[in-house]
Order: C-alpha cells, then structure tokens, then sequence
C-alpha cells in the first residue's frame, strides 16, 4: 500500500508516521492490494485533527478525528477506517454468497428458470405509496376539469347515473385515459 503524508501547520511526529504505517499495513489484507492512502495531519483550535483517505478499486474510505494529541487522533481514525473496511468486506462476502456461480448456472435448466420466471411474474406487486380516496359523484366533464387542476396521475369517481365507479388516468405520454368497469 502506497500511503502519501501531509502536514498542515504542524509537524509530523514521526511516531505517527510509525504507527500510521503499521496499521495501515494490517489493514492491507481487508483493504484491496493497490489501495492508496493519504494522511493529513493539520492543526485545529481544540487540538490536532488526523484525516485518512483510502482509495482502492472497490471504493474509498474516509475518516477524521480531532484528538488532544496527534497519537490520539491518529488511533481513533484508524479504528473508524478499520470499521469502515471491515463493514465493506463484510458486504462484498454476503454478494459473492448470494450470487449464482457460472457453474451453477449453466447446468440449470431452461424449464427451471422459465418457472421461476413465471412465479416472479405471477406475484403482484403492491406499491409502496396507498391512500384512501373518496370517490365522489361527478359527471366526466366534471371528472376532467377537476383532474387537469390537480398534479395527481389518478382519478376515481362515481358517476352520478348509474353510481359506477370510473377511473381517469394520465398516461406516461400526457393523455389521458378513463376507464370504465363492466
């Protein structure tokens, strides 16, 4: 691992460069092997702020703490960029555990995939968004000045001759469209 020191009206002590560099290099068997890391060590108001940026082919991780001394903060960013690999790793196992190997899928069959194709087809989808609308009588002229007014994409009312539910509906082109139940 390729890691890049800067330092921001302080010096740079070199026992954190030390410890920087040891458990940076522990963290290469969770980080990826071309990972490039970058330590900015800068002066604050309340103390020493330590910043970690990693940057590897599977994402980048960053962290900063503020610390009384540069020991302290480095410590305490190192821990929050170990979580961070850590928690990624984690992520990258459960996909690579989910996934279906090219093996696997080739010696399944047509039919099989065909099924859970259909069965996938077959179960409806409830939409995440419901409300409870009451359907008030009107006649579609009514209906349709009322819709235009409004930004919704969906209508339901009643007509008042024979009490017939109608919907009035925006298509994804602009028109509309009215549905009438038999």
């Amino acid at each position: 691992m390729n890691i890049e020191f800067t330092a921001r009206r302080v010096k740079l002590s070199p026992k954190v460069r030390e410890i920087m560099e040891k458990k940076l290099e522990k963290l290469s068997k969770v980080l990826p092997a071309d990972a490039q890391a970058h330590v900015i060590v800068r002066a604050e108001k309340l103390g020493v702020a330590v910043e970690v940026t990693i940057v590897g082919r599977q994402g980048t991780w960053t962290a900063t703490e503020v610390g009384d001394d540069q020991e302290k903060a480095s410590y305490a960013v190192l821990d929050r960029i170990t979580a961070q690999a850590k928690k990624a790793k984690g992520k990258n196992r459960e996909e690579k555990k989910h996934r279906t190997s090219a093996v696997r899928a080739s010696t399944m069959s047509e039919s099989s995939v065909e099924k859970t194709e259909k069965k996938k087809a077959a179960e409806p989808r409830v939409g995440a968004r419901r409300e409870k609308v009451a359907a008030r009588p009107m006649f579609e002229e009514d209906a349709l000045n009322a819709f235009t007014g409004q930004n919704r994409q969906i209508l339901v009312f009643r007509d008042p001759a024979n009490d017939a539910f109608r919907v009035l509906y925006r298509r994804r082109d602009g028109s509309l469209g009215l549905l009438i139940p038999t």
